[in-house]
């Protein structure tokens, strides 16, 4: 889920997203860092306090109503409240629920150190803060989107409230994961959002992955416009596409421990015949000069080398409507009529 570019007349995010599921806890989080991903998008990282967690894991089991802690599934979205703006920002989380969790220090605190050295040191407990971070495109029309995009020293450090929701997410529903043996994520510009947190939380080794699908075959058919920018450099070029360093650096994990196969497209409408991505492409990343076709997609969902039956498969989309769309009915089609196999989510 992100919000419009540019559609003056959308209705508001949570008018569209009313029928989807939502937590009923509102959050108060912490604008804490900035970072400018491509020149259109910026990564922010919203800081979860520890206590606010500590509150609802101590809630005894004597309250009607315990509040619910800050969880979410790897594809959903969050309402994001900024006081001086009216209507909540959609925007979809690209970190993962672990990212959401406290993390302990390994190394000891001066303070924390024992007298008598044969003691064990106690490991502090103040590390990495619990953190959600979001892929907020540049919108100057959209109200959420522009404050977000303010100067870094006007908005950091600033006090914003945020809701989960959303039912486009990673383990898929419905499905048999003792079955599934082959996933394809296909994204269109800013729809890799909501896919690089499932495709991160899969490298993260999670539960599900190792009981269910230790060797799952992943495919990422990834269609996008490649900056414009002086550099020559091919690698330096592929940088500036959204999450594709990130891609790549999980690609390179799984190819050193082997639990999933991960194979990644990218199409790039606008790149140059003459491009030296063509001539000289990159061994992790299959690079093509055109859009996605039916036939990048049948090679993916049915499986080229080893063949998948449609029962094995799940297929996830998001991107344009457009493109969405014919995706999915592709898709459907490949997988013998099976819909509830084919899961999107249009970026508005």
């Amino acid at each position: 889920m992100s919000s419009p570019p540019s559609r003056k007349l959308s209705a508001p995010h949570t008018v569209r997203t009313a029928a989807e599921p939502r937590q009923n806890r509102l959050f108060p989080v912490r604008l804490s860092h900035i970072e400018q991903a491509t020149p259109t998008v910026r990564l922010l990282q919203l800081t979860i306090s520890p206590s606010d967690q500590d509150q609802v894991e101590e809630a005894g089991e004597d309250d009607a109503t315990p509040p619910e802690p800050f969880t979410f599934f790897p594809g959903q979205w969050l309402d994001v409240h900024i006081p001086s703006i009216p209507d909540a920002g959609g925007f979809s989380i690209t970190s993962t629920p672990a990212d959401a969790q406290a993390l302990l220090s390994l190394e000891p605190s001066p303070e924390l150190a024992p007298a008598d050295e044969e003691v064990p040191l106690p490991i502090d407990p103040r590390g990495r803060e619990p953190f959600v971070e979001l892929a907020v495109q540049h919108a100057p029309s959209n109200p959420a989107s522009a404050w977000l995009w303010r100067s870094k020293e006007e908005i950091l450090g600033q006090e914003l409230s945020i809701r989960v929701g959303g039912s486009f997410v990673w383990p898929p529903a419905g499905i048999k994961l003792e079955e599934l043996r082959n996933a394809v994520f296909v994204a269109g510009g800013v729809g890799i959002n909501p896919l690089i947190s499932m495709l991160s939380h899969l490298n993260n080794n999670d539960e599900s992955t190792g009981l269910y699908h230790p060797s799952l075959n992943i495919h990422v058919l990834y269609s996008s416009k490649l900056p414009e920018s002086e550099s020559t450099n091919p690698e330096s070029a592929l940088d500036q596409i959204l999450f594709l360093r990130r891609l790549r650096e999980i690609i390179r994990a799984q190819s050193q421990c082997q639990r999933l196969r991960i194979n990644l497209d990218l199409f790039l409408s606008n790149l140059n015949q003459s491009s030296p991505l063509l001539r000289q492409p990159p061994k992790d990343v299959a690079i093509q000069s055109r859009r996605i076709n039916r036939d990048d997609l049948a090679r993916s969902v049915t499986g080229t080398d080893t063949k998948f039956a449609p029962n094995e498969t799940v297929c996830y989309v998001c991107g344009p409507p457009q493109m969405t769309d014919e995706i999915v009915e592709t898709a459907t089609g490949l997988l013998n009529g099976q819909k509830d196999h084919v899961f999107f989510e249009k970026w508005w």
